[in-house]
């Protein structure tokens, strides 16, 4: 049992270097990094007493919260592994995901006691469940708190550099989820390469607003803690909230997604909100259109945004494209509908079907290998095996690099359209698409077609107050788009798109009814 490069190592000097700095704000409470150290060895002696042992799994279904903050240090803290739960999986996904990890704890905060009692019969395995909420913490101790103050604080169990320090649970946009292994070093050592390449530091105050079964979350939480900066969490995404917390707070830095920045900047009062302390906006989870890039440099001029590219597999970061590419002129030219350079320390190829790495501009599946890759997927060598080969993970993501060493993502290699024989990448499509003034949001996909094997269709949900045909929209392809490669058909929507819980838009969702019938073959 190693201690080097471990949460605990990050937490303690966490407290040691920045005592009274605060660690983390939410819905009104602030706990300096001393306290969280406290709460956390207190939190690992309640798990501890309830009968968790080495290697134990422990799961948590709760929204986002400084207590959930917590519990990512306090469970390898006790010597577990931890489970983030997707608040957004059914009963029967959860219960799966419970019984795959073998979990015998469940950390539920209030709004999910229900859920909780429920998931007793699907999930027999469950042994503990704990409620851990901060019902009560404003005005005066909760049960949970009360528990805490009578804890006596504990020690270290030293899990730390290969041990693994939890499973996300990841796949649900493609089918069952999987438990991805990630390990204390694995996740440090990200953690590391993301800071150096975004460039935050102590004095930064991270707002966490994406779900923190996430990596988004994740990650954020482990990178405050590594730096002695703070975080200011959300129990849930809403624009307006998000706007008057950057504002309230100062919030310095967020990380987003494409439909989280999409509804902020359609907010008719953001001009309202004082934004001048926010200065880095990473931003990642799925592609996102030029014309959205754009909107926000204009709104917010003096943000220097990031795009990350990664995935849980990954480590979770993989390549980022810096600030100095998202502007135009000399530098920037060119590069927005890239995903950037890989991080130090790892490295990227393009692979062919057979495994063989394709020149420059070649489009192949994206593999990586670095030092912070998963060691596989818990529980499934077989699967574990076909993604890790010969050295490498393969992603699932088809791209190509430049003579530069810039990524570009075309698509996932499960969504490539084939129709009449000419590869088709739904990303390409939607940035075209996306680019129209009277569109909001925008999904591309394939459907059946009798003569071409599939065609190029879209789901579009325009902007409030626009209005735009399907022989506008078709049209507006044709300028940018070879002719192949243009939406033939559209569908549009006024209700939201469905989202994961990463809120990335589910294509498998929108794409199931027009295969219902016939199964699809790429």
């Amino acid at each position: 049992m190693t201690t080097h490069c471990s949460l605990a190592q990050a937490l303690r000097r966490a407290a040691t270097v920045n005592p009274r700095g605060i660690a983390s704000r939410c819905q009104g409470r602030q706990t300096s990094w001393a306290l969280t150290l406290d709460r956390v060895q207190r939190i690992a002696a309640l798990l501890r007493e309830t009968g968790l042992a080495p290697g134990d799994r422990v799961a948590i279904l709760a929204g986002n919260s400084d207590i959930y903050f917590q519990l990512l240090f306090a469970i390898p803290w006790a010597g577990g592994i931890a489970v983030p739960l997707n608040t957004r999986l059914s009963l029967e996904e959860l219960a799966h995901c419970l019984d795959d990890s073998g979990s015998r704890f469940l950390v539920v905060d209030e709004g999910f006691t229900a859920t909780a009692a429920r998931l007793h019969a699907l999930a027999p395995a469950i042994e503990r469940l704990v409620h851990a909420d901060s019902s009560g913490c404003a005005q005066g101790p909760g049960p949970f708190e009360a528990l805490l103050a009578d804890a006596t604080p504990a020690v270290d169990a030293g899990r730390g550099g290969d041990d693994l320090f939890a499973l996300y649970y990841t796949g649900g946009t493609t089918g069952r989820p999987r438990g991805v292994m990630l390990t204390h070093a694995g996740i440090i050592t990200n953690t590391l390469q993301w800071a150096f390449e975004i460039g935050v530091a102590r004095d930064d105050l991270l707002l966490i607003v994406a779900p923190m079964f996430h990596l988004v979350g994740g990650l954020n939480s482990v990178a405050a803690t590594v730096l002695a900066a703070g975080v200011c969490l959300m129990p849930r995404f809403d624009a307006q909230a998000v706007l008057q917390t950057i504002a309230g707070e100062r919030v310095t830095k967020m990380a987003l997604v494409p439909t989280m920045m999409t509804a902020i900047l359609a907010h008719p009062d953001i001009a309202g909100f004082d934004l001048s302390s926010l200065r880095r906006i990473s931003y990642g989870g799925s592609p996102i259109p030029e014309s959205l890039l754009r909107r926000t440099l204009e709104a917010m001029p003096q943000v220097r945004l990031y795009q990350v590219y990664g995935q849980t597999e990954g480590g979770p970061n993989i390549s980022v494209l810096k600030p100095e590419h998202h502007l135009p002129g000399a530098h920037g030219e060119g590069r927005l509908r890239s995903a950037g350079q890989p991080i130090v320390g790892t490295e990227v190829v393009i692979l062919d079907a057979d495994d063989r790495p394709v020149p420059a501009g070649q489009v192949g599946e994206i593999c990586v290998r670095g030092l912070t890759v998963s060691p596989g997927y818990w529980n499934q060598p077989e699967e574990t095996a076909r993604v890790n080969r010969n050295g490498w993970l393969h992603t699932g993501d088809a791209g190509h690099l430049d003579a530069d060493g810039f990524l570009y993502i075309v698509d996932r290699v499960k969504d490539m359209i084939i129709t009449g024989g000419e590869n088709v990448y739904s990303q390409e499509v939607e940035n075209v698409l996306g680019a129209h003034p009277a569109v909001a949001e925008c999904a591309v996909f394939g459907v059946p077609d009798e003569r071409w094997g599939e065609r190029v269709h879209a789901v579009v949900r325009l902007r409030e107050g626009c209005t735009a045909s399907t022989e506008e929209l078709i049209a507006h392809c044709r300028g940018h788009l070879a002719g192949y490669k243009c939406v033939r058909s559209i569908d549009f929507r006024t209700a939201p798109f469905p989202l994961s819980g990463a809120n990335k838009i589910l294509k498998r969702e929108l794409r199931a009814p027009f295969w219902e019938t016939r199964p699809r073959q790429v």
